[in-house]
């Protein structure tokens, strides 16, 4: 695995793991994490899916980005 998609996957799993473990956190003490959703309240269920989703999203584009940067230092140079 090349290191930009190691990045990638390091970047985009933390963010799922972090919207995974408030949505269970909300799921298992209601008041504890504060998840909205349009202004209202998520709890439950949608709480787990709002704030995996979120997080999701947000570590979708920063792993994208920083894995583009890691790609363009790592890449191998031409021999002519």
């Amino acid at each position: 695995m090349t290191p930009a998609r190691w990045t990638f996957v390091i970047i985009f799993g933390g963010c799922l793991l972090i919207g995974l473990g408030m949505g269970v956190v909300n799921l298992i003490a209601p008041g504890t994490a504060t998840i909205t959703f349009n202004d209202q309240p998520a709890i439950g269920m949608t709480g787990v899916g709002v704030a995996t989703t979120t997080w999701g999203v947000l570590g979708l584009i920063f792993g994208l980005i920083v894995a583009g940067i890691v790609a363009l230092f790592t890449r191998r140079k031409k021999v002519a």
